[in-house]
């Protein structure tokens, strides 16, 4: 899974990059149907690049009720068996439904992120200090744009996976129309970035 965020996506070259960590991105869940009220699941994602196996992770959802969720992580890092809790919470957007979001699980973080990059832990991108990759600029990076412009304009950071809430003086349509498209454009552009990757899931 890919993920979103600042405007320099795929501009930067000092830092780590989000292209050399795996990602655990919360529409992973959704589209797979693991967050729907009164299930327990489980199942493993594994990825690949260019057709050799990078990693993978077992994970369970161990669901309380519509507002209480956590997913256990299990897998080895340099042959040391973890295994740990990450809670899930939601936001209710007014144009309908509901919007996931995992609580980094680092200590001391406790952010409200749509992805989770694997080094020990698996933890947001500001905890790893991570920059979004440089190369390849497509399609994908085209409509993450356009979703990055959106989230400024409703006054956030322009990183799309942070929270926005309504600012003063918006109108409500106004607040749901944007916050509408940026979903659809950042929700493609994950899409994309999933297939190029090669990400194969297990379920």
């Amino acid at each position: 899974m890919g993920g979103s965020g600042s405007g320099n996506w795929y501009r930067y070259s000092k830092k780590s990059t989000t292209g050399d960590y795996l990602a655990f991105s919360i529409n992973f869940l959704k589209k797979h149907n693991k967050l729907e009220e009164g299930i327990l699941c489980s199942g493993a994602i594994t990825w690949s690049r260019g057709g050799n196996k990078t990693g993978s992770i077992g994970y369970k959802v161990d669901t309380l009720d519509e507002y209480a969720l956590k997913v256990t992580l299990s897998y080895n890092h340099k042959d040391e068996p973890l295994e740990y809790p990450v809670s899930l919470t939601t936001t209710a957007p007014n144009y309908g439904g509901v919007r996931w979001w995992f609580i980094c699980p680092a200590n001391g973080c406790g952010k409200r992120v749509g992805v989770l990059y694997g080094g020990k832990i698996f933890a947001c991108r500001n905890c790893h200090n991570l920059a979004y990759d440089s190369q390849n600029e497509a399609v994908y990076s085209r409509m993450l744009t356009k979703a990055q412009k959106i989230h400024s304009k409703l006054g956030g950071s322009g990183c799309t996976m942070d929270y926005v809430s309504k600012t003063k003086g918006m109108h409500r349509k106004t607040y749901d129309r944007l916050m509408g498209e940026m979903d659809y454009y950042d929700n493609a552009s994950m899409m994309m970035v999933a297939k190029k990757f090669g990400i194969i899931d297990g379920l």
